[in-house]
């Protein structure tokens, strides 16, 4: 019989350790500070911020201060909590030519109040969101990015409602 090399029993500990591990933004779009617990963790996020969070897979109790628990169970490797309960906006933005279809599908859109009308983008308003995109809010997508023949050309971001007015702002202003 042969035994495991002790190098190799360290890899895997490490290797299992990091598998059972949660990455969570707590996102806060607001003006304002805001507070909540994740079981018994006390986290503040200030005004326009991102606090991360990392924990064990499993079942965790999210309170948004003066308001009741919600259980849930964090099997994914990324997520966002959304304390304040804002509307998100997600898109996709498709770089250089030729056809790509969106994997947000096409779908009536209402945001802030607004009728978007028919678009290939989705609201993310969830207190507890698994990331499914690669850049989120305040964070800048590049200008140009670099792929290769199969790859899809595009990125998806998740903007809060001060990027969307700064959007749309600059939009007017350049017509």
């Amino acid at each position: 019989m042969r035994k495991l090399s002790p190098l190799l029993i360290v890899m895997v500990a490490i290797l299992s350790a990091c598998s059972s591990k949660v990455d969570v933004a707590v996102d806060n779009p607001s003006k304002e500070e805001v507070s909540m617990y994740i079981d018994s963790l006390h986290v503040v996020v200030p005004p326009k911020e991102v606090v991360w969070v990392e924990m064990g897979k499993g079942s965790h109790s999210v309170t948004v201060d003066g308001e009741e628990p919600v259980e849930y169970d964090f099997q994914k490797k990324f997520y966002m909590l959304n304390p304040t309960q804002s509307e998100y906006l997600m898109y996709e933005e498709i770089y250089g030519t030729g056809m790509v279809t969106s994997i947000i599908p096409s779908q009536p859109v209402t945001y802030m109040g607004l009728d978007l009308g028919e678009m290939e983008m989705q609201v993310v308003k969830d207190l507890v969101n698994e990331v499914t995109w690669d850049y989120g809010p305040r964070e800048t997508l590049p200008e140009m990015i670099e792929y290769y023949e199969g790859d899809r050309p595009t990125l998806v971001k998740l903007m809060d409602y001060n990027e969307f007015f700064e959007a749309m702002s600059q939009a007017a202003d350049a017509e």
